[in-house]
């Protein structure tokens, strides 16, 4: 086995010691820097050769990662490896995405753990960026070599493996919950229990319990005890979409049950204790809530041991012929394919709504135009010219909610009868069997959406829309019953 040449850098005497006895263990030759300046000599010396190097972030006259961006430039070839404290975790994610391979947190405990890191660096055998995305696959996240993604999806491979609560943030639809769940499958949890909860979902009155639980008897109606989503999580992740949608009081129980790993149900007289990995999800920036006092600064550095961006779709135009690859095959099963004009037409388009937008303008085409190959004619005719759907109507008063949601049901219906009239084969029945279809997944989205504003009071909904309970229930598919007439609809 070839030798391999090693710099360690660190200031303090027993982690260059431990490092040196541990490395030369592994047929290594190591070479010791114990200040930045010692470091910068060895790495500007004529003969040596470095193929992999282990660096302290913070040095008393050095920055770790000024000595990375030196090294790189002298030795290319030579792997990096960052090592930090608890409190410096952040920038040591800094420090891979300027390229070092991984980061170790101080102190080293665990040996094994050690060698899962440092043997491969080694054998430079760290998995290929093609792999990176046979990896990804399964989880339903698909992009092209190059994209953008690739290197977020680099360095949440490695920050699963870490104990280290992650935020990750990006506009509606780039696929969060998809990029959490990959974060888990790739930890040392992946066999315990994933639970997500979308905390703007959830009534504020119902949210302490759903996370908690809550004992038999806790208030009316708990007839039985009931385990919280802390509970269903316990040794596993806990996934909290839209955490800045968290109430403020919710926000203080979060906060103790953060810091101190206990919580209590509703209803109990013992403290329960969760040992969970927190990945929290936003699509707005966390940083601006707390400057406008809408979320807490102490749970933000609670929840934000690393942040990760999710790119928007259009900074990853290059993906979108993948993705409808990938969609089209796996739903559809290879009974339709893009065009190349109408494909550009898709790349060309600002997806506000990102990579879900996308996908639902793939099934709206397919349910209007069930044709093998669809081209540019099919697409809805904003998509067509590159143009967003106009959020007001532009000759009406946008305080106006009726005549805006008017307009935009007539765009919707020009676009419709624009791709049936430009169809050359239409099945008409079909067609007007899957606009009832959407029709019933408007109604429901709706309501749920009005839930949501009346906080899950469906008596305060009814009084607001002037419609009856029963109307409720049927259009959130609770109750089996024919469609309700107009009498019913007025209440």
């Amino acid at each position: 086995m070839q030798t391999k040449h090693v710099l360690i850098v660190d200031d303090e005497q027993e982690v260059t010691s431990f490092f040196t006895y541990y490395l030369q263990r592994k047929q290594c030759c190591v070479t010791v820097a114990n200040s930045g300046r010692e470091a910068e000599r060895l790495i500007a010396a004529e003969g040596k050769q470095f193929q992999a190097a282990f660096i302290d972030l913070k040095l008393p006259d050095a920055n770790g990662l000024d000595l990375m961006a030196k090294l790189h430039a002298a030795h290319p070839d030579c792997s990096v490896l960052i090592m930090t404290g608890y409190s410096t975790i952040k920038s040591a994610v800094t420090a891979i995405q300027r390229g070092a391979k991984d980061y170790l947190e101080k102190p080293f405990d665990n040996l094994d753990d050690l060698d899962k890191v440092i043997d491969p660096l080694l054998a430079h055998t760290l998995p290929p960026q093609g792999d990176l995305a046979k990896e990804a696959l399964p989880y339903g996240i698909v992009y092209a070599p190059g994209s953008p993604l690739e290197k977020v999806l680099g360095i949440a491979r490695k920050l699963a493996q870490k104990a280290i609560n992650v935020l990750i943030e990006g506009e509606t639809g780039t696929g969060k919950e998809l990029l959490a769940r990959y974060i888990h499958g790739n930890s040392l949890r992946s066999q315990s229990p994933f639970v997500a909860l979308n905390c703007g979902a959830v009534p504020e009155s119902l949210m302490e319990s759903e996370l908690f639980g809550y004992e038999k008897g806790a208030f009316t109606g708990a007839v039985k005890a009931r385990k919280g989503f802390f509970e269903l999580a316990d040794n596993g992740t806990l996934f909290l979409d839209e955490i800045g949608e968290a109430p403020a009081s919710i926000q203080v129980k979060l906060l103790r049950a953060l810091e101190t790993g206990e919580y209590m149900k509703i209803g109990g007289e013992q403290m329960s204790k969760s040992n969970i990995r927190f990945i929290s999800a936003t699509n707005r920036s966390l940083a601006h809530e707390v400057e406008c006092k809408r979320f807490r600064e102490d749970l933000l550095y609670r929840l934000e041991g690393v942040k990760l961006m999710l790119p928007p779709l259009r900074e990853r135009v290059g993906d979108i012929p993948v993705l409808c690859s990938y969609y089209l095959a796996k739903k559809y099963g290879n009974l339709h394919r893009i065009d190349p004009a109408a494909m550009e037409c898709l790349q060309q388009h600002e997806w506000s709504g990102n990579v879900r937008q996308l996908l639902n303008v793939l099934n709206q085409t397919i349910a209007i135009h069930d044709c093998p190959v669809l081209q540019p004619e099919h697409l809805p005719e904003a998509i067509r010219k590159g143009q967003r759907f106009p959020p007001h109507p532009p000759a009406s008063d946008p305080a106006d909610t009726l005549s805006s949601i008017e307009y935009s049901c007539s765009r919707f219906v020009e676009t419709i009868v624009e791709s049936a009239d430009a169809a050359q084969d239409l099945d008409f029945s079909l067609l007007i069997k899957r606009i009832k279809s959407l029709e019933s997944e408007i109604g429901r989205s709706i309501m749920e959406k009005g839930l949501a504003k009346t906080k899950g009071n469906r008596q305060e909904l009814s009084q607001r829309w002037k419609i009856s309970k029963r109307i409720i229930r049927y259009y959130l598919n609770e109750k089996q019953s024919s469609s309700p007439s107009r009498d019913t609809l007025g209440g």
